[in-house]
């Protein structure tokens, strides 16, 4: 059998973790754009890398096809070096790809000419949401009508797909799932906290994720304002991630006082990611809901998890169905209520090893990449049979 991955610019290790067990009985090729966002040197599968001036050498030749799918295209960059999937696609049994993407269109596209089957993992968890933006609804109703197995991430995506008119026949769930032998519970590594300089007895609550604003980035300042006005001094707060919020963040840091309890960790590549969290005392998402986003998943709840850290977030979208009993879920933006769950899990170690201990085996159980391979895979085999 031979498996497609096609994930945009997107390609990344935590995304393709639960393809890599594998590898061993499925070919698997996984296209790489050339200007792909993040290392995929550590990514243990076959990789074809996609070049623009090979696209542009390839359009050229197909005059015809490059006027119809370039010039006359309604919005312009629909999709994803179509003509180099036409040329390396012809063999492949299924192709996979994940939400309304360039990559989906193209494979929608190339379906019917190559007669693959087509598998489209599904994260939005908010119905109709692509009627907001033209481009996207008019992706969105080419590439649904092409699918021919949804795999949402979580039952409440699932949901929003029969609310959708999505067949139940036509929807499996498949939990994402993280590498439980490098994600696991540990010593804090004491070389890394001397080298962001987190004294070894500092209390260390993470954030991992990107620094916007729905993301809710900025109540961990004002939980570090309130703790530090009770009179609590030894704790760090450790952000890493990118994102247009951090100079805001940094302002409002300034503003309160309180620089001495924040580190910021720019770039961590995901090698080093256990050890992140490792580090941390406790974990914290502290996520809301917008009119047109809501959590998806959350896949850095699942690596603190596994690395047993207890975790704090909010009841916003699909955390709840990953969290379940194994943290402490706050109402979204209710940063009192955050405050009162972090200073609750400070001063509380046996709630905190007990949630951690919850923690690990909720993702030992539910979000094992191993386990969840083997789930795809059977999937693989009986779409094949078709």
């Amino acid at each position: 059998m031979k498996l497609a991955i096609v994930l945009d610019n997107k390609v990344n290790k935590w995304a393709l973790q639960r393809f890599e067990p594998l590898k061993n009985n499925i070919d698997i090729t996984v296209f790489v754009g050339e200007k792909n966002d993040y290392d995929v040197s550590y990514i243990n599968l076959n990789k074809k890398f996609l070049t623009h001036s090979e696209e542009i050498l390839l359009a050229l030749k197909d005059i015809k096809t490059t006027y119809k799918r370039v010039i006359k295209a309604p919005y312009k960059k629909l999709d994803f070096y179509y003509f180099s999937l036409r040329k390396y696609l012809p063999e492949i049994d299924i192709a996979y790809s994940c939400d309304i993407t360039r990559s989906a269109y193209t494979l929608a596209s190339l379906k019917d000419l190559f007669n693959f089957k087509f598998l489209l993992s599904w994260w939005e968890n908010i119905p109709y949401r692509a009627i907001f933006d033209n481009r996207t609804n008019f992706q969105k109703k080419f590439i649904m009508e092409k699918v021919d197995m949804f795999l949402p991430f979580t039952q409440m995506a699932k949901k929003v797909l029969e609310m959708e008119g999505v067949e139940k026949d036509k929807i499996t769930v498949i939990y994402p799932g993280v590498d439980t032998e490098r994600f696991s519970p540990g010593n804090k590594p004491p070389e890394l906290m001397f080298k962001h300089n987190i004294d070894k007895d500092s209390f260390v609550i993470l954030y991992v994720g990107k620094l916007v604003s729905w993301k809710g980035v900025h109540n961990l300042i004002y939980v570090a304002k309130i703790l530090r006005n009770k009179g609590l001094k030894n704790f760090i707060i450790a952000v890493v991630g990118k994102g247009a919020q951090k100079e805001n963040m940094i302002k409002l840091i300034k503003e309160s006082n309180i620089e001495e309890h924040f580190r910021f960790f720019d770039f961590i590549s995901y090698n080093e990611m256990p050890d992140i969290y490792r580090m941390a005392d406790i974990f914290v998402l502290p996520s809301y809901p917008t009119m047109t986003w809501q959590e998806q998943f959350g896949m850095v709840l699942i690596e603190a998890m596994a690395t047993g850290k207890p975790v704090i977030s909010t009841m916003s979208g699909a955390i709840p169905e990953v969290i379940g009993n194994a943290g402490i879920l706050i109402p979204p933006g209710d940063y009192f209520a955050l405050t009162n769950a972090v200073n609750e899990l400070m001063e509380n170690s046996n709630l905190r090893e007990k949630l951690g201990k919850i923690g690990r085996e909720r993702t030992e159980k539910l979000f094992n990449a191993s386990q969840n391979s083997q789930k795809f895979a059977d999937l693989l085999n009986k779409i094949k049979g078709r």
